[in-house]
């Protein structure tokens, strides 16, 4: 299902934005976008997304100040900061540059040398920055489930479209059938008067086992039972709470076996044209359940 998702969370910082979007999948397809001081809590957020997410492609956009930038701890690396002068020193003795008022120099090569002064962040990032951003993610979550929610409402009208078209067609299958009796019948007296005119009138009850024959073989009563009771399994689905993309998918493929079954056993020309309808229409159920989460 399609859909999108914006939060703004207020945080110490600045804010924390977080945006989500779905679009059509089978399965749950989840894309992140954080920026490099989150990259460490990528797997929580996947997780939280697939929490409330089951199916669709899912891209989330997060951006998020950087705690480091503001701190106002520093750490010295000592023993690295003893190493880079005294190598500074070797180096000059290596080549031969002339000792003197050289301390200063040594001190501003040894910290501008990485990780000798760094910032410490690591307790804010594990405690208050996670929790704001499960929070941004949580009410974008929400948002999203808003628009994908106004979505299945206009997916479940068009559901209920195809149903009352696979009704009316199914209703009109079940008028037909007692009259493909009288119709064969008839049908088979005409031809058997114009070859065996003088025999017809004394091999009615050849005609009747013929007629109870064909009967046997092209009875589609039951499958049309089958049908109803799927279609009203698939009206209580759509009106259930929760996952349904699934069970109405399994649905339309039971659907569509009693649909394959009424057409092969029946050769009227008027129910194949009505078992096309009917299978036209649960194909676009699935289709469309196959991305209803």
């Amino acid at each position: 299902m399609t859909g999108f998702g914006r939060s703004e969370l207020k945080v110490t910082h600045g804010l924390i934005r977080a945006e989500i979007k779905s679009v059509n999948h089978k399965f749950l397809e989840v894309s992140l976008r954080l920026p490099g001081h989150l990259n460490e809590f990528e797997e929580i957020v996947r997780r939280l997304v697939a929490q409330k997410i089951r199916r669709g492609k899912i891209t989330l956009s997060v951006q998020a100040p950087d705690p480091s930038v503001y701190t106002a701890r520093l750490v010295l690396n000592e023993s690295l900061a003893k190493e880079v002068a005294e190598k500074i020193r070797r180096l000059k003795k290596t080549l031969k540059i002339k000792e003197g008022g050289d301390e200063n120099f040594i001190l501003k090569e040894a910290l501008h040398f990485p990780e000798v002064l760094t910032k410490d962040h690591t307790g804010e990032k594990s405690g208050a920055l996670l929790k704001s951003l499960n929070r941004a993610v949580d009410l974008a979550l929400g948002n999203l489930k808003k628009s994908r929610t106004d979505e299945g409402r206009a997916l479940k009208k068009d559901f209920l479209k195809q149903l009352s078209v696979i009704r009316k067609a199914a209703a009109a299958v079940e008028k037909r059938i007692p009259v493909l009796a009288r119709e064969f019948r008839k049908n088979l007296e005409k031809r058997a008067s114009e070859f065996l005119p003088e025999t017809i009138a004394a091999d009615r009850e050849r005609l009747t086992l013929e007629t109870a024959l064909y009967l046997k073989n092209s009875d589609i009563a039951e499958e049309v039972t089958r049908l109803k009771s799927h279609f009203d399994a698939m009206k209580r689905a759509l009106d259930e709470e929760g996952e349904l993309g699934r069970k109405v998918d399994f649905i339309g493929q039971e659907m569509i076996r009693e649909a394959n079954t009424m057409g092969a056993k029946s050769s009227d020309v008027r129910i194949a044209s009505l078992v096309i309808q009917i299978k036209s229409a649960i194909e676009k159920i699935r289709e469309q359940s196959q991305n209803v989460e």
